[in-house]
């Protein structure tokens, strides 16, 4: 049996890091909706996006492939 993190990391859903680390978010977006995308990134459809709510972080957002943070085959799909 699978914890929800792992679950919802195989479904593409948006998941927490870890239980310690619950600011920090993964979702899928579409680079379109992406702001200060790095210019690697530009070319692919969806990119990931981790966003950090921790105080010292002060709302960071870090954007990256797929198969950073998913499972590779939910990028090829």
């Amino acid at each position: 049996m699978k914890t929800n993190r792992v679950a919802r990391r195989i479904l593409g859903l948006p998941y927490n890091l870890s239980r310690s680390k619950k600011k920090v978010r993964f979702s899928i977006i579409a680079s379109i909706d992406a702001e200060n995308l790095p210019t690697e990134l530009k070319n692919m459809a969806l990119v990931c996006l981790k966003q950090d709510f921790r105080k010292k972080a002060e709302n960071k957002r870090i954007y990256m492939k797929l198969t950073d943070a998913y499972p590779e085959y939910l990028a090829t799909n």
